[in-house]
């Protein structure tokens, strides 16, 4: 018996309602950017975005729970052995575990100790991470998105006063929110969620390795070269948005493969529900969306005459728009450039560093690299290995053409993160290459009883990688020089905030900082601007206003010195903590109106 929505999709009429919908969608998208200001907009995606991307995220769940037997039937061909019941696994752990399970778990194990223990956990971005995290107390607490200048905190609740809509899209902001609603905002948890993301991304790698034809071996070595690809260990004990950008990326590139292959409508709708959560990473994320219109048309382009293909991207359409408008609202925005933001004139210099990188085995292994190239061109497979390849150029190519897309400017190696996932499935490709051809020149070492014949070379091309990476470890433990002024200024915020009382509030220019430790924090410009506010606050606060001199009151920007040369000039500043890093000055002053 056909169930409703068969019927809905085989009617004779469902083309043109289907052609009408989408008329109607480009219609209001086009209405939407044209006929509502700025302003307005902005507002709007405030609330809008939040509640978008929670329909998008209960989607996600409910797609897995309709995939269930799929997950079934991976979990049962991944970890335990074929054909045995009732027998002892591996190490004694009853049940069926397979050496291939075995060694995946061991492999995620060893990851996540490395990324929680030897790397560094800290913020690397100052103070980007702050403003996050901010985003998401707010989202958790008052569904809304952005960033707070002004909020208190009254018995434990929070009030977000004065919020302004953030340049950056709210993905990242958004899974920060869920963890917090669980259990409470606190900086450790989103590093927690961030270290279980990149503990994710490498079954995501496994996962695409085996659904383009890889085998065991192959699976195995994307996951290890995704799980020890450096900036990914460093990056992934932050709280930057490039882990989960790189996750979901994956995660649509996975679903595409899936989709492709079996042409099953559970994953398409899957896929719609990822759509609208890889968009909200990161600016350039959406660009994973076009990669997947080209794989699908190079896979199996039969699947677009598909009537159910054009219902479910109507679902993604629909969830994507706010994306789309995001993208809208922030054109105008400067990013810190004062010029153009993309240009052809960055070119050069970018790609003199970019472009070494892969290969100069200072930052990023060559042997990954030689891994990578020896998959692709190794035989079979050969369009979902383009396919890999075109996904590297777009991430790895997009920000040669950035003003900050320099992998040596400042912070930004992380961005080299959006392009590690193609690069681990086809260094994992590779290992199963190598392995195979050390296998036939080997035959002597073979396992007895006719067991895997390249077993033996691919162990020893897994320790011959590990030797050669483990080279890496001192820049893995590495908190290093960057951001030193911005990093220790967040280490004496956090300490001076216990030699003051609970019950206050501080003018500073990060309020997002002290937000997310549950102080009150208000932008410093109030107290120039707005001195019947402070005079407001000291009534409410006894007298416990304060005064935060951080980073931004050391740097050498005339607007950030003058604002804290006013503050300094118009108000009394008594000192309750205070410190001094090289040539920077820090402190936490109690204020009064002179």
């Amino acid at each position: 018996m056909k169930t409703w929505l068969q019927r809905i999709e085989e009617n004779a009429s469902f083309p043109w309602v289907m052609a009408a919908l989408y008329a109607a969608f480009a219609v209001g998208l086009a209405w939407a950017i044209a006929g509502v200001s700025r302003f307005r907009m902005e507002q709007a995606l405030t609330v809008w975005v939040p509640w978008n991307l929670r329909i998008a995220f209960l989607l996600l769940i409910l797609g897995l729970f309709a995939c269930r037997d799929d997950l079934k039937a991976a979990f049962r061909d991944t970890f335990l052995r074929e054909g045995e019941t009732g027998r002892t696994g591996v190490c004694g752990i009853p049940g069926r575990l397979s050496p291939r399970g075995a060694a995946l778990l061991a492999l995620l194990a060893a990851a996540l100790v490395l990324a929680v223990f030897a790397t560094v956990r800290t913020h690397r971005i100052f103070f980007d991470e702050d403003i996050y995290a901010g985003m998401a107390q707010t989202i958790a607490a008052a569904g809304k998105t952005g960033i707070c200048s002004y909020g208190t905190f009254e018995y434990g609740e929070y009030f977000p006063h004065q919020l302004s809509y953030n340049k950056d899209p709210s993905g990242w902001p958004f899974l920060m929110s869920l963890v917090f609603q669980l259990f409470g905002t606190n900086e450790l948890y989103a590093f927690l969620l961030n270290n279980l993301i990149y503990g994710i991304g490498i079954l995501v790698a496994f996962f695409i390795a085996r659904t383009i034809g890889g085998g065991a071996v192959a699976s195995w070595f994307a996951a290890a070269v995704f799980a020890l690809v450096p900036h990914n260990l460093i990056w992934s004990n932050t709280l930057a948005a490039e882990p989960p950008a790189a996750l979901f990326g994956g995660i649509v590139a996975l679903l595409l493969f899936l989709y492709a292959r079996n042409g099953r409508a559970r994953h398409l709708f899957l896929l719609a529900a990822a759509a609208p959560m890889v968009c909200a990473m990161r600016p350039e994320s959406g660009l994973i969306l076009f990669w997947a219109a080209a794989a699908l048309l190079a896979l199996r382009p039969g699947l677009l005459g598909k009537r159910g293909f054009w219902a479910i991207g109507l679902l993604a359409a629909v969830l994507v728009a706010p994306q789309v408008l995001h993208t809208f609202v922030v054109s105008g925005d400067s990013w810190g450039a004062a010029g153009p933001k993309f240009s052809f004139g960055f070119f050069v210099k970018n790609i003199a560093v970019n472009g070494p990188y892969y290969m100069n085995n200072a930052e990023f292994p060559a042997a990954f690299t030689f891994l990578a190239l020896w998959g692709l061109l190794s035989a079979g497979a050969r369009r979902e290995k383009a396919l890999l390849l075109l996904w590297f150029v777009l991430f790895w190519g997009i920000f040669l053409f950035f003003y900050a897309g320099s992998y040596k400017y400042g912070a930004d190696s992380r961005f080299a993160l959006l392009s590690f996932m193609p690069l681990a499935v086809l260094a994992g490709l590779g290992g199963e290459a190598v392995a195979g051809w050390a296998a036939g020149r080997m035959r002597d070492f073979a396992p007895p009883g006719g067991g895997n014949p390249i077993a033996v070379p691919a162990a020893a091309l897994a320790i011959v990688v590990a030797v050669l990476w483990a080279g890496f470890l001192p820049l893995i433990r590495t908190e290093g020089q960057e951001a030193w002024g911005a990093r220790y200024d967040h280490r004496f915020a956090r300490e001076a905030l216990a030699k003051i009382p609970e019950r206050s509030i501080v003018l500073t220019h990060v309020p997002t900082m002290f937000l997310v430790w549950g102080r009150g924090a208000i932008s410093p410009n109030v107290g120039i601007s707005d001195q019947p506010l402070v005079w407001d606050l000291m009534q409410r606060y006894r007298g416990h206003v304060y005064f935060h001199w951080g980073y931004w009151c050391n740097t050498k920007g005339d607007g950030n010195r003058q604002i804290c040369g006013e503050i300094a000039r118009k108000y009394e500043l008594e000192p309750a903590a205070q410190a001094r890093e090289q040539d920077y000055e820090y402190g936490l002053y109690k204020i009064r109106f002179k």
